[in-house]
């Protein structure tokens, strides 16, 4: 600390688990502008972790199915993760979502694998998807 005194700088602390704890003469506003700009880069990285979702009724018309497929396609090319939900409307039975989520998983087997099978939840049906 005295060390620190005499150069008008900061004594930080490095790694306070470590034994002795690691400490250094610098100016505290550096090192915490170093820590964001690593923080930034992290984040950067992780950004293409995103994970999109589209959502399908049981009955869908052959040209929005078409366009939510190209969409789906667009993502996983993309690299991000796809969550597919087919949510029941009305009446709906699950034998019609239970059909369409097949029709998606054969379109999809190409471009993509299965992080979680379909399942059931409540109403929906969920299924995600990840870029090969």
């Amino acid at each position: 600390m005295k060390i620190a005194r005499e150069q008008e700088l900061d004594l930080v602390e490095i790694s306070p688990n470590a034994t002795p704890p690691v400490c250094k003469v610098m100016s505290y506003s550096k090192y915490k502008y170093e820590q964001s700009k690593k923080d930034r880069e992290q984040s950067k990285k992780n950004k293409n972790k995103d994970i999109k979702e589209i959502r399908f009724k049981p009955f869908i018309g052959i040209g929005d199915y078409n366009n939510k497929l190209k969409r789906i396609k667009f993502f996983l090319e993309d690299k991000h993760q796809v969550k597919v939900v087919i949510r029941m409307t009305g009446r709906s039975s699950f034998e019609n979502a239970e059909i369409l989520m097949e029709r998606i998983l054969k379109e999809l087997e190409e471009v993509s694998k299965v992080e979680s099978i379909p399942k059931r939840e409540g109403r929906t049906i969920i299924a995600q998807f990840q870029p090969i």
